[in-house]
C-alpha cells in the first residue's frame, strides 16, 4: 500500500510515493512551468503503473476551499480557479485531499521535524512567494494566513495579488531578483552581468545568493534588504501570536548567511521586549520532504 504526496510550488513541484510505514521510496522534482497539470499527470500516470497507490495528498501555495478547489494560487497562474481535487478523483479513482502548502508543510514539522513536542509555533515557507501557518495549541488554525500578503508598507510596490505592500514583494526569491534587476538597470554592477554576458535578467536568486557570498556588494545589499523585510515580517507574528517557534523552510531558506541571519536579527529588534527571548527561530530539517510527508499527512488524517 502507497500513498502520493504532491508539493506544488510556484518554482518547483515535487512528487513523492510514501509507504504505509513512511518510508520514503522515492521523491521527484520538476520545474512547477506554465502547465504543473501535465507535468503531474505525467508523473502520476507512471507511478499508477508501477505500484497500488491508494490516496493522494497535495499541498498547494494558495488558498484552497474543503472542495479542493483552488481559489487563488498567485504565483501559480494556470491554478487560479481550478477544480484540481475533482480532476485527481475522476482520473485516477482513489481518495484525493488538497490543502495550502503552508499548512502542509506545519503537519509535517508537528510529526517529524522542527514542531514535534510543541503547542504553538509558526511555519513560513520561503520560495518564490511567501506562505506561512501557525500551529495552534496542538493543531493547524482554523483560519488561512497569507503571510506573504500581509502589508508592510502601505504605500509599497504592487503586488501580484492585487494588494499593496505585500512581503513577498520585498522578501520572497521573486522579490529578490526583481530588486537586483532594478539595481543594475539603474546602473550599478555586478559580476552577474558578466557571467551572463551582459544579460542580468537571466539571474537567478540562487545566482545572487552565490555571488553575494563571493563579495558581490551589490548582490549583498539585496539580500540584506530582502532579509530585513522578512525580519520585520516575523517581528509582526511573532507581536501577535508569542509562538514559542518560528520554522523557516523552502528552497530560500537555505540561504542562512546575509538573508537569514539579517531577518533574524531585523526580528529581535522590532519584537516587543519580553517576546523576544521566548520565541526561537530555526531551520526546518525537512525542506526537501516536509511538503511530500506533510500532503501525505493529511491523507492519513495523522
Amino acid at each position: 500500500m502507497y500513498y502520493i504526496g504532491i508539493d506544488i510550488g510556484g518554482t518547483n513541484i515535487k512528487i513523492g510515493l510514501i509507504s504505509k510505514d513512511w518510508e520514503i521510496v522515492k521523491i521527484c522534482k520538476f520545474p512547477t512551468g506554465s502547465d504543473p497539470m501535465k507535468t503531474i499527470t505525467d508523473e502520476l500516470d507512471s507511478i499508477f503503473k508501477e505500484f497500488k497507490v491508494t490516496g493522494i495528498g497535495v499541498g498547494v501555495a494558495g488558498i484552497v476551499d474543503k472542495e479542493g478547489n483552488v481559489i487563488q494560487a498567485a504565483n501559480i497562474p494556470s491554478l487560479n480557479d481550478y477544480s484540481l481535487g475533482k480532476e485527481l478523483k475522476e482520473r485516477y479513482n482513489v481518495d484525493v485531499k488538497i490543502e495550502n502548502d503552508a499548512n502542509v508543510a506545519t503537519i509535517a514539522e508537528a510529526l517529524f521535524g522542527e514542531g514535534r513536542g510543541i503547542s504553538n509555533f509558526i511555519i513560513l515557507t520561503l520560495g518564490t512567494g511567501i506562505g506561512g501557518s501557525l500551529w495552534l495549541n496542538g493543531q493547524i488554525a482554523k483560519f488561512p494566513m497569507e503571510v506573504g500578503h500581509m502589508s508592510i508598507n502601505f504605500q509599497g510596490k504592487s503586488c501580484s495579488c492585487g494588494g499593496v505592500g505585500c512581503l513577498e514583494v520585498y522578501a520572497s526569491a521573486r522579490a529578490i531578483k526583481d530588486s537586483f534587476i532594478e539595481k543594475l538597470e539603474n546602473g550599478e554592477d555586478s559580476q552577474i552581468k558578466e557571467f551572463y554576458e551582459g544579460n542580468f535578467y537571466k539571474a537567478t536568486s540562487l545566482d545572487i545568493y552565490k555571488a553575494a557570498m563571493e563579495g558581490d556588494n551589490v548582490c549583498r545589499n539585496v539580500l540584506k534588504e530582502a532579509g530585513k523585510a522578512l525580519g520585520a515580517g516575523m517581528a509582526n507574528l511573532i507581536n501577535i501570536f508569542a509562538p514559542e517557534k518560528i520554522v523557516l523552510t523552502g528552497g530560500l531558506s537555505q540561504a542562512v548567511n546575509i538573508y537569514i541571519e539579517t531577518a533574524i536579527q531585523e526580528a529581535k529588534k522590532r519584537v516587543m521586549k519580553g517576546l523576544s527571548d521566548s520565541v526561537k527561530i530555526t531551520l526546518s530539517n525537512l525542506v526537501d520532504s516536509g511538503g511530500v510527508l506533510g500532503a501525505v499527512s493529511i491523507l492519513r488524517n495523522q
